[in-house]
């Protein structure tokens, strides 16, 4: 009897759960970008000096910059799934199409650099200061509602965890972290590997909210969880004016794709 290759069935489940999510599409993702024909027949994982390659055919794909990917054991998982995202490639690839293989492609190409690092964490931590999960209105009462319900519970994680002070306000304008909180996140972040840090950006500028994207990354909120958090003002609003059915379901698949494939990749890193 034939023994089952156990990375063949990493591959067909990881891409099983990208067709069924939806992760991966086709040329239609964007009709602004160039779509680029599939140019494999396979794609796998391989070894390289005790790492983790992704292939197609047989060959390890690099960076834009030209840098192979090459991910560290505990990243084995997020191979696979790197994996199943090439696999599922249909006959075009969309531009948004290989969300984790993005990630992975600018936490080698940019956030190894020190000078780039830097000034990441320096926008990241401009989001602290327009935060949206320290916004809290007074009214009406489903906004407050879904105030509490998302927004208290990463705050409150948040204080807990770093050690700071965490300012709310329901004027966007008044709000202002104080320097010693921004330091002690600045300095958080800075002991984020490459990955982590990857992540953290992608999830933040999703989610609009530094915190959200690290309740996020630090495994404290799931996706689900940190998509809903982004959303408490849109869905307030739908709460009292209804959907815009087409217009809103593209929206929430856009945002967890994203958040999930950051939290895939911070798993671990």
């Amino acid at each position: 009897m034939k023994a089952a290759n156990p990375g063949r069935h990493m591959l067909q489940s990881a891409s099983r759960v990208f067709r069924v999510r939806g992760i991966c599409t086709t040329r239609h993702v964007s009709d602004k970008a160039p779509a680029v024909r599939r140019f494999w027949r396979s794609a796998g994982v391989g070894e390289r000096n005790g790492k983790y390659v992704v292939t197609l055919d047989g060959r390890p794909i690099k960076t834009p910059g030209g840098t192979q990917v090459q991910l560290a054991p505990p990243q084995k998982t997020l191979a696979w799934l790197m994996a199943g995202e090439w696999e599922t490639q249909r006959e075009f690839m969309g531009a948004h199409s290989l969300p984790l293989t993005s990630l992975v492609c600018r936490s080698i190409d940019g956030l190894s650099d020190a000078a780039t690092r830097v000034d990441v964490i320096d926008k990241l931590l401009k989001y602290f200061h327009t935060d949206s999960a320290c916004l809290h209105e007074e009214y009406p009462h489903a906004l407050v509602e879904l105030q509490q319900r998302h927004y208290a519970p990463i705050v409150d994680w948040a204080r807990k965890a770093y050690g700071i002070e965490i300012s709310l306000t329901s004027d966007m304008f008044a709000l202002r972290q104080s320097e010693e909180a921004t330091e002690t996140l600045r300095k958080a972040l800075a002991g984020f590997s490459p990955l982590k840090l990857a992540a953290l950006e992608r999830a933040t500028m999703a989610a609009k909210s530094l915190l959200i994207g690290l309740a996020l990354v630090e495994h404290h909120v799931t996706a689900e969880d940190a998509a809903m958090a982004a959303q408490v003002e849109s869905n307030s609003q739908t709460q009292l004016w209804g959907q815009l059915e087409n217009a809103h379901d593209i929206d929430n698949a856009a945002l967890r794709q994203t958040l999930g494939a950051s939290a895939c990749v911070a798993t671990g890193a």
